[in-house]
């Protein structure tokens, strides 16, 4: 799903002129987050169920103040009601409900009240009922929730060592693995331009699975500094499961002056004849 698609809202408030000072700051507030909508308050009914088609998840204020509707349920509960259907035919559609803070039903209408009891009643895994009392936090918290939905999972092999490169040192990475194979259970990654895959993401779970990751590079330099970074935070930085080598082939003099320093990396500028045996020799510490 692209970012765009991601991002399409369907949001059920009320119409302008009686939209409260919380449901003017979720609109605003999504809007500034990047998030575009698929219905804007107001549009009739008829256009309900094909803006709930079109977004990628529903987002449903509610007030206490119930606005009839000319079926006698209030468009908020058809909106609910819709969106319900969806999710019976679409088991990744989410739903959020943002009922504000600490609910003080003494002012609020009987028929709200009547329609929040059968909201809850038929909540599902895929709805969310929020009682934050931010909209910004509301906001931050659906961000959150379709960023893990969209996350990828991967096949990963529990291994002793895994072994990423770019495809510009591929034939070196193989050597390396081939001097070690009867010695380690290895697993490699590949990384090519323009393939659809989350690589980032794929590393990491692997990496979770795996004694020792090393990152190897000859000749991509450029891609090897900037992936190091980027994959050491995704596995949790300090707090990574195991730890990772960041190793350069020495026969590229300027492979020396690029080095990584974190907690759970080690940098390396070698020969590559040396470099299944530095390999070897960390793993083994690791058994210590």
């Amino acid at each position: 799903m692209g970012t765009e698609a991601k991002n399409k809202v369907f949001l059920s408030i009320n119409t302008e002129k009686d939209q409260s000072k919380l449901e003017k700051r979720l609109l605003i507030t999504l809007q500034r987050a990047g998030f575009g909508l698929s219905l804007q308050p107001g549009v009739s009914k008829d256009s309900v169920e094909a803006a709930i088609h079109s977004s990628a998840c529903s987002i449903h204020f509610i007030g206490k103040k119930h606005f009839e509707n000319s079926d006698g349920i209030s468009m908020s509960e058809y909106h609910f009601n819709e969106a319900r259907k969806k999710i019976e035919k679409d088991s990744n559609y989410k739903t959020f409900i943002w009922v504000p803070g600490k609910f003080d039903d003494s002012d609020a209408d009987k028929k709200q009240l009547d329609f929040i009891n059968r909201l809850q009643h038929h909540l599902s895994n895929n709805m969310i009922l929020s009682r934050v009392p931010s909209a910004i936090q509301f906001v931050e918290d659906v961000r959150l929730i379709l960023d893990q939905q969209e996350k990828k999972s991967y096949p990963a092999t529990p291994a002793d060592v895994f072994l990423i490169c770019n495809q510009t040192d591929e034939k070196e990475a193989a050597r390396i693995q081939t001097m070690l194979s009867g010695i380690l259970n290895f697993t490699k990654l590949i990384i090519t331009q323009d393939a659809d895959i989350d690589y980032e993401e794929f590393a990491a779970q692997q990496m979770n699975v795996s004694g020792l990751s090393v990152v190897y590079y000859k000749n991509a330099s450029d891609w090897a500094l900037p992936f190091i970074q980027q994959i050491w935070k995704k596995v949790g930085g300090a707090a990574a499961n195991s730890p990772i080598l960041f190793i350069s082939d020495a026969s590229v003099a300027e492979n020396d002056l690029k080095k990584f320093t974190a907690p759970k990396v080690t940098s390396f500028n070698l020969p590559i004849e040396l470099i299944p045996l530095e390999i070897k020799v960390q793993f083994d510490a690791l058994k210590k």
